[in-house]
Order: C-alpha cells, then sequence, then structure tokens
C-alpha cells in the first residue's frame, strides 16, 4: 500500500465500473427483447369477412347454432343483412346473435332447419401464431423504440469510456518512476 499513493483503489473502481458496464449492455438487450416480445400474444388484429348465403353449421333453435366456420373464432361478432331458411326470408324479430351464434326466438318461424345467412362476421386474429406478422411487427416495434434504445446505449458508450480511462490510469499509475 506504500507505494500506490494517490491512486484511490482504482482497481475497485474499473472492476465496479466494467460491471456497471456489464449490466447495461444486458439491459438494453432484455429491454429491446421485452419490448419488442411483450406484444406478440396481446397484438391482435380484427379481421372482417363478408358472407353471402353462407349456411350455419346445424339447424338453427333456441339453443343456437354458428354459423358455419366460425364456431371456435375468438370474439366473433356476426352482423345479419339477411336469414333465409329453405324457402322463406326470416325476420328479424325472429332471431339474436350472440357473438357468431344466431339464437331463434319462441316463435317457431324458421326453427329446426338450416338457415343461409347473408351478413358479415369480424373476429380477432391472434398474431402469436403468424410469424410474418411477428416479423414485421417487431421491426417496426424496434424502430419506434430507437430514442429510448439510444439513450441507453449512450449511458452504456460513458460507463465503458470511464472504465477505459480507469484502465489507462492504473496501468500507467502503477509502474514505479524509478524513485
Amino acid at each position: 500500500m506504500e507505494g500506490k499513493k494517490g491512486q484511490l483503489g482504482l482497481e475497485t473502481v474499473k472492476a465496479v465500473m466494467i460491471t456497471l458496464l456489464v449490466i447495461a449492455i444486458i439491459g438494453v438487450t432484455l429491454i429491446v427483447l421485452g419490448s419488442n416480445l411483450s406484444n406478440v400474444s396481446d397484438d391482435i388484429d380484427t379481421t372482417t369477412v363478408s358472407v353471402v348465403n353462407r349456411s350455419t353449421a346445424s339447424a338453427v333453435t333456441q339453443v343456437g347454432a354458428y354459423l358455419t366456420g366460425t364456431s371456435s373464432l375468438r370474439n366473433c361478432v356476426l352482423t345479419i343483412t339477411q336469414a333465409n331458411n329453405i324457402s322463406d326470408y326470416i325476420e328479424p324479430v325472429n332471431y339474436s346473435t350472440s357473438g357468431c351464434l344466431v339464437v331463434a326466438d319462441g316463435s317457431g318461424f324458421g326453427n329446426n332447419s338450416i338457415w343461409n345467412i347473408t351478413g358479415s362476421y369480424a373476429y380477432s386474429e391472434d398474431n402469436a401464431f403468424n410469424i410474418h406478422r411477428n416479423i414485421s411487427g417487431g421491426v417496426t416495434g424496434f424502430f419506434s423504440n430507437t430514442a429510448t434504445i439510444f439513450a441507453i446505449l449512450v449511458v452504456a458508450v460513458i460507463i465503458l469510456a470511464i472504465s477505459l480511462i480507469i484502465f489507462a490510469v492504473s496501468r500507467f499509475g502503477g509502474r514505479d518512476a524509478g524513485i
């Protein structure tokens, strides 16, 4: 300790600064990955499909019947502009919809028959299973966060510069100047 006057524990400070640099780099990486991947399963698009004379999957009753192909869709909403059974037009007062389920009222008109529906339905598509949208969403999301990423990178560069200065000072400061 006698020959190291004025160094004020630069070896310890150097180790701490390098540790902070590593933590900053890991933090930036996790923030970038976290911001892009956190919305993958929550990022939902609504898709609307028009239908003309699409039949119900089963006979419409007071329990209801789904429009063909809609029973497993998330957040499905059916809008009917016209409903027919095999030969008759069915008035809107004779049915209701719950999601993509068509429910006949108690009047009996058109009950227990397959209906043809004209209208549209909208549903939420979960992008977690769509690789193309995940990749394009990650790229656009990355560039929308560049200000934050650059601010964190500037801090990491400053920490690296301080570490390099401390390393250089400790390397040259440890020499015996011939005294």
